[in-house]
Formats: C-alpha cells, sequence, structure tokens
C-alpha cells in the first residue's frame, strides 16, 4: 500500500527539485512511482501546447508595450497641482498622483472590483470647474457588474468628496476586464 503522505504537492516538490535527492518513498512505491511518471507526462504536454500556442499567435503589435508603459507613467507621476482653500498667505494644493491614489484606494474597496486606471478630465487647477473622473475596473467573474459599478462609483464619489475640494461633474466607470478569484483567496 502507499504511503498516505506522499500527495500531489509532494510529489510536485520532488519533481520540481529534478528528483534530487532521490525520494525512495516515492521512486520505490510503484503506486508514486506511477503518479510522478504521470506527473511529468502531464507538465510535458502542458508545456508543448503552451509552445504551440505562443508560437501561433500573431507578434504583439509593438507599440502595445509602448502604450502600457505610458500608461504606467501617468499613472506614477504626480501630475497637476490641485488647489485647496488657502489659509491667510499659504498656498495649500493635492497633486493629481494623489487623488488618483484615492480613486484607487476607494473603488478597490467594493468587494469584487480592482481598479486599473483613473483620470481626472477638466481643469483640475481652476478652482469650482467641473472635472469628471473615468475609473476603469476588472470585475471579479459571477458578480452583477452594474450593481459593482455603482458601488464603485458610490465609492469614489464619496471619498472625493471627504478629501478633495473637486468640483465633480461625474464618475463614469468602465469595466475593461474581468478576472477570476485567485485560488486560496477570500471575498
Amino acid at each position: 500500500m502507499s504511503d498516505p503522505t506522499v500527495t500531489l504537492e509532494r510529489l510536485a516538490d520532488y519533481l520540481d527539485s529534478g528528483r534530487v535527492p532521490y525520494d525512495p518513498t516515492i521512486e520505490d512505491d510503484p503506486e508514486n512511482a506511477s503518479q510522478l511518471a504521470s506527473l511529468q507526462r502531464l507538465r510535458s504536454l502542458s508545456s508543448r501546447i503552451v509552445a504551440e500556442d505562443a508560437a501561433e499567435a500573431p507578434e504583439p503589435d509593438p507599440g502595445w508595450i509602448g502604450s502600457v508603459m505610458e500608461r504606467v507613467r501617468q499613472e506614477a507621476r504626480s501630475g497637476r497641482d490641485i488647489p485647496l482653500e488657502s489659509v491667510g498667505t499659504v498656498t495649500l494644493h493635492m497633486t493629481e498622483g494623489a487623488v488618483r491614489g484615492l480613486i484607487r484606494e476607494a473603488g478597490d474597496s467594493v468587494p469584487g472590483a480592482v481598479v486599473i486606471s483613473c483620470s481626472l478630465d477638466g481643469d483640475v487647477q481652476a478652482v469650482g470647474t467641473p472635472v469628471r473622473v473615468e475609473v476603469t475596473i476588472s470585475a471579479l467573474r459571477g458578480e452583477y457588474v452594474p450593481v459593482m459599478a455603482d458601488e464603485v462609483r458610490e465609492a469614489v464619489s464619496l471619498a472625493l468628496l471627504r478629501q478633495t475640494e473637486l468640483e465633480v461633474e461625474a464618475v463614469d466607470i468602465v469595466v475593461g476586464d474581468v478576472h477570476l478569484l485567485e485560488a486560496g483567496a477570500e471575498s
């Protein structure tokens, strides 16, 4: 009878190590050795399928990586200064990057939503000028997207109202992706 402590995870770890050091509990037991051989064949087939799929896939547009990096640069930079109500001779402001961080935090707080990007459209440097906010999210597969989008809109609107002096005209939500919950993650 096979050793019950030899789990699939243990077999996978042993295979990952290149079968070194030699494990007689696995190698000398016919059932465990058979499972190890099956796992090795499965990995070989999987690798071949992935390689074939990659070979058949069209070459990515060379501008694609540039557009991704441009979006990262835009999100990472501090951006424009957004004035706050001044006290006496002191001029206060928030950076656009700080506001985007606030939007991201508010959107990510909605269960099942992940903020991909956000932008502020309008003259944020002119006090009282209406600004539109666009938030692109990834929604958890299986969730009812219209309700999630409304919850993200509400969370972002409330955060901006509480923590900025922006005159928010609208918060537009774009669902740009759908994602799966990672194995072992909790909602």
